[in-house]
């Protein structure tokens, strides 16, 4: 089903990207992203998974209430 394709496929670039940042040095992590003013790697990368934690939140809240309907 989609739901499935789309799960696994989240999945899939998480590990991905958990890839990516475990390759990159700590002198890369705390270098400028693109501009000053967007600060370091680590903190985009850490709003990252912020943001992604949010939408999680989302998406389990709208399944409960799905659920919950008769």
């Amino acid at each position: 089903s989609d739901w499935i394709q789309l799960k696994s496929n989240i999945l899939k670039n998480a590990e991905n990207f958990a890839l990516a940042i475990e390759q990159m040095s700590d002198t890369k992590l705390e270098s400028v992203f693109l501009d000053k003013k967007y600060g370091t790697y680590r903190r985009n990368i850490e709003g990252m998974i912020e943001h992604c934690y949010y939408h999680l939140g989302q998406i389990v809240l709208i399944r409960k209430m799905i659920n919950d309907q008769p």
